[in-house]
């Protein structure tokens, strides 16, 4: 066992206590397109899974694989998101414990709260998707490597190897970290590099074994996103990757870039002269992705999230370099208490963004209603047409309409036929029941459509905060007439507009499955 100081151990728990109160966003933020994916593919069984994800896409099963057993228990939202803060909570001590073996105890104590208030891993530590337990897997096989190069011991070597193997069916992108993580292992050592990489070799051996099925997912990739074919990948923002990469690594905008990377380069210099080899490493760590979506040609884009597992790397760095600029431990902690506080702002505007949707406000779905799609302005990543699948994990509708079947309806062929379909089921059942729709969208798209609705009799509106709208139809009517109703309820809300696609597509669903 590694022993660690009481101080140490009283700072992990209170960056993990920091850490935790990002819980609350599992029930306040929107459901993002991966998200959805996620519910898509995770509802089956393992095999299916595992052919949908792995054979046919070439993606990485593990998290869809846990979130088939959460999505049953304890389910909804918490069991949607609920295994990500799991997977961060559990990676800061760790981190913590990395940061001492690689770089000291000052590292050791400041790395853990950093990271738990880091924007990027704030903002994945409720994203139900693969990128927290990324980030966990990342730093164990790291320490495992690190174990194996202290003690010399071929079984823990052959454990970091199989390990840092194992992350490719986590992310695709793993050997980016799985390199730096197994190399964890020969930079602590002190004797020469040539005899450290002959007892590395068991490790390797493993390694090799565990992803030799990764192969055929690198062909399917390959195929699915013409790497080496397609031009340089873009960014969301349009900046350069290198720009985009390290603005994600930093918080607070172009004032917390600048003090974080000069803070980061500073902390190179720092374990330069005391850790020669760490400090390369560390580097590496950081650079080899940012490199490597430089210059990869693919038919995809670039996204922050890609760097999580490079933040340890990165904020162990920043604190290397609050001890060159510091020198005093006063100083020391004056810099890193900097860092937090530019941290911070960010965490603290997210959290009031969330609040102020409300998400929580929504009104349940009345037993003898029926939620037809959910639309308003379009949403970077996070539509408004996910709300009732939102909706529908925590309270399971009791009956629904999906006039846009498709996770991502920019990329459904046949939106309009399928969609038809559906409702054309609905109205097939003819029940009676009363009409529910939601729109979001910005404060005054939402004071425009409120008050064109009230010349609707046939139908009322609440307000949920400022972007949201509850449409419901005052009375129990007949399939027909609530899909007729749907039309005049979207024509409020605008469908003219270039931005207005998707209620305007929804109108010509809903006008095509009526004949």
């Amino acid at each position: 066992m590694l022993r660690t100081p009481r101080a140490e151990v009283v700072a992990w728990l209170g960056a993990v206590a920091l850490g935790a109160a990002t819980l609350p966003a599992i029930w306040w933020e929107p459901l993002h397109l991966d998200e959805r994916v996620m519910l898509e593919f995770s509802r089956g069984s393992a095999w299916g899974i595992t052919q949908n994800v792995f054979v046919e896409r070439g993606g990485a099963p593990a998290q869809f694989l846990v979130e088939r057993v959460t999505l049953h228990w304890p389910g909804g939202l918490l069991g949607l998101r609920g295994p990500s803060l799991v997977f961060f909570l559990l990676a800061l001590p760790l981190t913590g414990l990395l940061a001492k073996r690689l770089a000291g105890p000052t590292e050791a104590i400041a790395v853990p709260f950093l990271l738990a208030l880091a924007p990027l891993a704030v903002g994945l530590a409720t994203f139900a998707r693969m990128y927290a337990l990324f980030l966990l897997l990342v730093v164990m096989a790291a320490l495992a490597a690190i174990r194996a190069g202290s003690c010399r011991s071929q079984a823990w070597w052959i454990a970091a190897g199989v390990l840092a193997a194992g992350l490719v069916y986590v992310h695709p992108i793993a050997p980016l970290y799985a390199v730096p993580a197994f190399a964890c292992g020969l930079a602590v050592r002190d004797d020469s590099l040539h005899s450290g990489i002959r007892e590395a070799r068991y490790g390797v051996v493993a390694a090799t074994i565990v992803a030799l099925p990764y192969l055929y997912a690198l062909a399917v990739l390959q195929s699915r996103y013409a790497v080496g074919e397609a031009g340089l990948l873009s960014t969301t923002a349009g900046r350069t990757v290198v720009e985009e990469a390290f603005r994600a690594l930093s918080p607070s905008g172009t004032i917390g870039l600048a003090v974080f990377c000069l803070l980061a380069a500073g902390g190179g210099v720092t374990l330069a002269r005391e850790r020669p080899r760490v400090s390369a490493l560390l580097a590496a760590w950081v650079l080899t992705p940012i490199v490597f979506f430089t210059v990869v040609p693919a038919e995809t884009r670039f996204y922050g999230r890609y760097l999580l597992p490079a933040l340890p790397a990165f904020l162990i760095l920043v604190v290397a370099g609050c001890r060159l600029l510091g020198r005093r431990l006063p100083f020391v902690a004056g810099l890193v208490i900097l860092a937090l506080a530019l941290e911070g702002i960010d965490g603290v505007e997210r959290a009031q963004a969330l609040r102020s949707l409300d998400l929580r406000g929504l009104p349940p779905v009345p037993e003898n209603s029926v939620l037809f799609s959910s639309t308003g302005s379009p949403l970077s990543d996070r539509p408004p047409e996910l709300l009732d699948d939102l909706i529908d994990l925590e309270t399971r509708l009791p009956a629904r309409v999906e006039e846009l079947p498709s996770i991502d309806p920019r990329y459904e062929r046949g939106l309009v036929g399928k969609g038809a379909r559906n409702v054309g089921t609905f109205l097939a059942a003819d029940e009676e029941r009363r009409g529910v729709w939601i729109f979001r969208g910005s404060r005054r798209r939402v004071d425009a459509a409120e008050r064109r609705l009230r010349a609707n009799a046939a139908v009322a509106s609440e307000r949920v905060g400022d972007q949201l709208l509850v449409v419901t139809s005052q009375e129990a009517l007949d399939a027909r007439r609530l899909v007729e109703l749907g039309i005049a309820v979207r024509t409020a809300w605008g469908t003219d507009a270039p931005r207005d696609r998707w209620p305007r597509t929804l109108v010509v669903i809903d006008r095509v499955s009526l004949g």
